[in-house]
């Protein structure tokens, strides 16, 4: 466990393949050993959000490498070893959909996340993002959203989780979290997941999502500030009403259905929805808004975690 790289990605616009930076920090018995930072070619448009977000313009990787490129150049370094990131649903399938999407096939790679395994070990927080955390662990996070000063962060706070919680090893971890590593390889990709077997429902009945307190000392520049949200399909690393006390926290509107009001709608199991077609009333409902002329924005899970 005290050996892993930890990594981060920042994108040039919501579209988790369009990687323009890597940071990735490669531990060894605890202590960090080397680094990468590299400026990625996204071969994408850059959307001024995200350019506020991290600073990186069009100009910046102008003869910058390709994913493909950089990744063949490190991948007998990262071959076998524990990948950790801070937002795994993020990170993890932007690594997926950029492999994919140049049609390398990756390593072999076991995968945490160190926001998924805060929730679990240090119940109670306000927020679980990654520079709530530094200051909670007395982590120093010189930059945020700089991809090596983020994956450094996660390198130092995945130390103090493995040390203060004593995780020596991944059957310890499971035992302290129910959480089960997720993988990638030549085949198959999965994220880091709580095992249901270990863990009951934390909520019995169904839930007012209007009854969460919305937070009034929120960024107005948020993008979910002051937006009407609604929730469908099963999320992955949180429950609907942790999922809705983050929106609150920043200023949004949690609402329990699809009302003319509505901005977003967040989809859990988006992928499988979308392929499958097994759409929730909820979403079916939306849809026609939209096609009626609402302004309806329906966003998966991994991208909501971008926003937030």
């Amino acid at each position: 466990m005290r050996n892993f790289i930890a990594f981060d990605f920042e994108t040039a616009n919501r579209r988790r393949h369009s990687i323009c930076s890597v940071g990735m920090v490669f531990v060894e018995d605890g202590k960090i050993v080397d680094s990468i930072y590299q400026l990625i070619d996204p071969e994408e448009e850059f959307d001024r959000f995200n350019i506020s977000i991290h600073g990186i313009a069009p100009e910046d990787v102008i003869g910058a490498p390709t994913f493909d490129v950089f990744y063949s150049s490190i991948k007998e370094k990262i071959e076998n070893k524990l990948m950790v990131a801070h937002n795994l649903s993020f990170d993890g399938y932007a690594l997926r959909d950029n492999l994919a999407r140049y049609e390398v096939e990756p390593s072999y790679n076991q995968l945490l996340c160190t926001y998924q395994l805060s929730r679990k070990i240090v119940p109670g927080l306000p927020t679980y993002q990654l520079n709530s955390l530094c200051r909670y662990f007395g982590v120093n996070l010189v930059n945020h959203h700089h991809a090596l000063d983020d994956a450094e962060a996660c390198a130092h706070l995945m130390l103090k989780l493995i040390d203060e919680y004593n995780l020596t090893d991944f059957e310890e971890l499971y035992l302290k979290t129910s959480i089960k590593p997720g993988e990638i390889a030549a085949e198959s990709f999965r994220s880091s997941l709580v095992s249901k077997s270990n863990n009951k429902r934390r909520f019995s009945k169904s839930i007012d999502l209007r009854e969460i307190v919305i937070a009034k000392d929120a960024d107005p520049s948020h993008q979910f500030f002051g937006k009407n949200i609604v929730f469908t399909g099963k999320l992955k690393l949180f429950s609907r009403k942790e999922a809705a006390e983050l929106v609150a926290a920043r200023g949004g509107i949690p609402q329990n259905n699809v009302t003319q009001s509505t901005n977003y709608i967040i989809l859990g199991d988006f992928e499988e929805v979308m392929i499958k077609g097994n759409k929730s009333s909820k979403l079916k409902k939306a849809e026609n808004m939209v096609l009626e002329g609402n302004e309806i924005e329906i966003i998966s899970e991994v991208d909501f975690m971008k926003m937030i």
